[in-house]
C-alpha cells in the first residue's frame, strides 16, 4: 500500500469515526431537551429597579455551592451581545455593580437584577443555561438561551384616548363596532375596558351578545405604546345606549377616560 493510499483510508476512516460521533451525539440527544423560560417583557422608569427571570426545565451544570452555570446576556440592536454573568452570579469583567445575578439554588430557578436604571439599559436581555447530560454513558454538553426578555426604560406617561363610533354601513348591517385607540403612553401595562351608561359592559343585563376584545401594547419607535380595544354590540341595542366610555388604568395611577354619546354620532 503506497502512501498516499494510507492517507486517503486514515482519512476516510477519520471522517466515519466524526459520522459515527455526530449520529451517537443527535441520537442521545432524543428526549434530553432543555426548555429555558422568559417573560417576553419587562418595562421600568427610570432609577427604578427591575428583576429579570429565567426558569430551566432541567438542572443546570452545578458549579460550586449555590452557584450554577447559567450566563445572562445583553443585547442592544445593531450591536454585538455583551457577557453580564456569569456561573449565576459572577459579574463580567468592566460590568457596573448596579447588575447583579442570583439563583433560588435548586439550578433551575435564576434572577438577573438592575438597580438605578438607566436609559441605555433598554434592549433584551437573555440568559443562557449549561447543562452536562450524561445518557447511557455517553456525555453531551448543552448550552440553551432562553427566548430573550425584552426591557422597555421610560418615565410614566399618560395615554391619550380617542373613542370611535360605528359605521352606518355596519349598522346598517344590523352590527355596532366602537373602537378605543390609546396612543403614547407608558409603561406598557396600561389596560382599557368599557362601560356603557356608566357600567362595566361585562355587568350589563345584555352583555351575554357583547363582545370585548383588546390588543397588547405596541411599541413606537419614540419608546411610547399604543393600545386599542373594541366593543361589538348588536346595531338595535347600540341604539338604546345613551352614553359609552373608554376607560385606561395602570397600576396606582389616577384612571383616564373618554366618553362618546351616542346622541353626537350622525349615523346613529
Amino acid at each position: 500500500m503506497t502512501t498516499e493510499d494510507t492517507e486517503i483510508l486514515l482519512i476516510t476512516n477519520m471522517t466515519f469515526i466524526f459520522i459515527w460521533t455526530l449520529l451517537c451525539f443527535t441520537q442521545e440527544s432524543v428526549g434530553q431537551n432543555v426548555v429555558v423560560t422568559q417573560s417576553a417583557v419587562k418595562s421600568v422608569q427610570l432609577s427604578q429597579t427591575v428583576s429579570i427571570d429565567c426558569k430551566v426545565s432541567r438542572q443546570v451544570a452545578h458549579h460550586s455551592g449555590s452557584n450554577y452555570y447559567l450566563a445572562w446576556y445583553h443585547h442592544k440592536t445593531g450591536e454585538a451581545p455583551k457577557l453580564l454573568i456569569d456561573r449565576t452570579s459572577d459579574r463580567f469583567s468592566g460590568i457596573s455593580s448596579r447588575f447583579s445575578g442570583s439563583g433560588a439554588g435548586n439550578g433551575l430557578d435564576f434572577t438577573l437584577t438592575i438597580s438605578g436604571v438607566q436609559a441605555e439599559d433598554s434592549g433584551v436581555y437573555y440568559c443562557q443555561s449549561y447543562h452536562w447530560i450524561n445518557s447511557q454513558n455517553f456525555v453531551s454538553l448543552w448550552y440553551t438561551f432562553g427566548g430573550g426578555t425584552r426591557l422597555d426604560v421610560g418615565r410614566d406617561v399618560r395615554p391619550s384616548l380617542t373613542v370611535l363610533p360605528p359605521s352606518r354601513e355596519e349598522l346598517q348591517q344590523g352590527k355596532a363596532t366602537l373602537m378605543c385607540l390609546a396612543n403614547k403612553g407608558f409603561p406598557s401595562d396600561w389596560s382599557l375596558s368599557w362601560k356603557v351608561d356608566g357600567s362595566s359592559s361585562s355587568s350589563s343585563s345584555s352583555s351575554s351578545s357583547w363582545e370585548e376584545s383588546r390588543s397588547p401594547g405596541v411599541l413606537q419607535e419614540d419608546g411610547l405604546y399604543s393600545w386599542s380595544s373594541t366593543l361589538r354590540l348588536p346595531a338595535d341595542q347600540w341604539r338604546k345606549v345613551g352614553s359609552v366610555s373608554c376607560e385606561a388604568t395602570q397600576g396606582s395611577q389616577t384612571p383616564l377616560s373618554e366618553t362618546l354619546r351616542r346622541d353626537q354620532c350622525s349615523q346613529s
